[in-house]
């Protein structure tokens, strides 16, 4: 993932967005690789209102995009969300039901969609950069997504060509726990979408949790094992705001 100095939008070296993606491209297979594993028991399934949780890469808190991340702190930001499974359904009453880590069964109505980016509403509006292609504005679709809080992108204003709707949230961070699991090879049809036939993916029956105040990668990651975040927040309001100027990572000076 390019880091958030990469994303400037006045950086001299990316002028603009086609030259992003073109770069990211170019970059090698990854190494290593989250999977979500949605639990096979949904018996304590339960209807999402205002407590959600989502999950965050170590090397979103390392890159310092949305400040220190402590325990009670106020927060805003937009959600990503990822199909893990999603097929087309006759309608849609929007709601969540979570299934644990960041995992949702969710039915919900397509509002955008511009190539592979793609916002849908199921009671919160989110976004994907690597959606489905068969989705079209209006479907109705149900399935499990995993959300995760946007890697800047959305907020410091990579998409502003495309006209996206309003999709930052308030929310107050009440807990964070930090994952870490051992590495195991990645499915088949993983390793094939990443060309990688050597990626490693974290092994859902050799992890644990623990609950932390403050979010450090340095001092939080592990040698060998696979670490992530959970962020458990509490919903402020469930009215969106555009991105601002607040927003943008600081201009770059002029050489």
């Amino acid at each position: 993932m390019p880091s958030r100095k990469a994303l400037r939008r006045n950086d001299p070296v990316i002028a603009t967005m086609e030259e992003l993606l073109a770069q990211v491209d170019a970059l090698p297979p990854p190494q290593i690789t989250w999977t979500h594993w949605p639990p096979a028991d949904r018996s304590a399934a339960r209807e999402a209102a205002a407590q959600w949780t989502v999950g965050m890469g170590p090397w979103l808190v390392n890159d310092g995009a949305y400040g220190v991340l402590r325990a009670g702190r106020s927060i805003e930001f937009a959600l990503r969300w990822e199909a893990l499974s999603l097929e087309p359904a006759e309608s849609a009453r929007p709601h969540a039901l979570a299934l644990g880590d960041g995992i949702y069964q969710v039915e919900a109505t397509v509002v955008r969609v511009d190539g592979d980016i793609c916002v849908i509403d199921f009671g919160l509006l989110v976004y994907a950069h690597d959606a489905p292609a068969w989705l079209r504005e209006g479907d109705a679709v149900r399935g499990d997504v995993a959300l995760e809080i946007d890697p800047d992108l959305y907020r410091s204003g990579c998409y502003d060509y495309l006209d996206l709707p309003a999709l930052i949230y308030p929310w107050r961070l009440d807990r964070i726990e930090l994952e870490h699991a051992a590495r195991v090879a990645a499915p088949e049809e993983v390793r094939a979408r990443w060309g990688n036939p050597d990626l490693a993916t974290n092994d859902p029956a050799a992890r644990t949790l623990r609950q932390i105040e403050v979010a450090n990668h340095e001092k939080d990651r592990r040698p060998g094992e696979i670490m992530r975040y959970h962020l458990h927040c509490t919903l402020q309001s469930r009215i969106p705001r555009m991105p601002d100027a607040a927003d943008l990572p600081p201009a770059v000076p002029d050489a």
